[in-house]
């Protein structure tokens, strides 16, 4: 008698501070999706927020979410760690307070996971979430790519985003989880670059993906790009051989080397909206290349900061 293999479960972690409207609709969009299914749990961890909205956001969804508050803020890395050693899942999903999912995302990774069950990780996409109303800058972000997606050098796999990511939750346990307080917004390169030094089976799967809200005022969006570059920097630090390191900027960097970076910043993002006339894509372009460049002060900055007191 044929006996059908049984769906993989999945624990989906979600951290989140300061952001109750955003996870009142990241949970409206999961809800479809774990209503009366089995092998399916969500765990919330409040990272340290004492915003009250959080409290009719979980009485909504009471009876299908796992709500913990941490005592004190330590980032989104902790977080989630704290929501993986309570799951129970196969495997550990991780999506952010400022994404919402598609109906069929997790019906999808079921798909994907039973198409081969030897993956120990699958990556997905991040696709953009307009507000109803969105103002100029929102738009540009948009039209300029400004969100986080799956980075490749040399033809090799950098960074899964956290944002949309699903690991086998026996090898995230030995790998001993995201790294915690290192690595600000780069948490996701470290454990990448853990998981292809462990031998993982790990696989990007474009058709994957969850929405990301696209609406940061300037200051918010060049302060995650610098703080990303800071968190590259330490990433790199712990990584013995970094495959990119000739990306970033050097340890000497005369007058000269910031002429020609700004020259090559902005002949990397000529791509952006090719079909666009010159004066709409000039501003599209020179965000795209000032969102590069703070990166590259945020790697600076970080070779002068010191190790955080525990």
């Amino acid at each position: 008698m044929f006996m059908a293999k049984p769906e993989p479960s999945f624990s989906i972690v979600i951290p989140t501070y300061r952001r109750p409207r955003g996870l009142a609709r990241l949970l409206n969009s999961l809800a479809p999706q774990i209503a009366g299914r089995l092998g399916r749990e969500v765990i919330v961890v409040n990272d340290g927020s004492d915003d009250s909205g959080y409290e009719a956001v979980v009485h909504r969804q009471r009876g299908w979410v796992n709500y913990m508050i941490a005592e004190r803020n330590r980032g989104p890395s902790a977080a989630r760690n704290r929501g993986a050693r309570e799951a129970i899942g196969d495997y550990l999903v991780f999506i952010d307070d400022d994404c919402a999912a598609p109906l069929d995302w997790l019906d999808q990774l079921t798909r994907l996971v039973a198409a081969d069950s030897s993956r120990d990780a699958i990556g997905g996409m991040t696709r953009p979430l307009a507000s109803a109303r969105p103002k100029l800058f929102e738009r540009l972000l948009i039209d300029g790519g400004c969100h986080p997606n799956p980075v490749y050098y040399g033809g090799q796999l950098i960074v899964m985003v956290s944002a949309c990511l699903a690991v086998r939750r026996t090898l995230f346990d030995r790998l001993g989880g995201f790294v915690d307080q290192i690595t600000p917004l780069a948490e996701d390169r470290n454990l990448t670059t853990r998981l292809r030094l462990a031998g993982a089976n790990c696989v990007v799967e474009p058709s994957w993906f969850v929405y990301h809200d696209m609406s940061s005022t300037p200051r918010q969006h060049f302060r995650r790009y610098f703080n990303y570059g800071r968190g590259v920097k330490k990433a790199i630090a712990l990584e013995a051989t970094p495959l990119d390191r000739t990306y970033w900027p050097p340890e000497r960097r005369p007058l000269s080397f910031w002429l020609k970076r700004a020259r090559a910043r902005l002949g990397d993002a000529q791509a952006l909206a090719p079909r666009r006339p010159p004066l709409e894509r000039l501003p599209v372009v020179a965000l795209a290349a000032a969102t590069n460049l703070t990166m590259d002060l945020g790697f600076i900055y970080a070779e002068h900061e010191k190790a955080p007191a525990e």
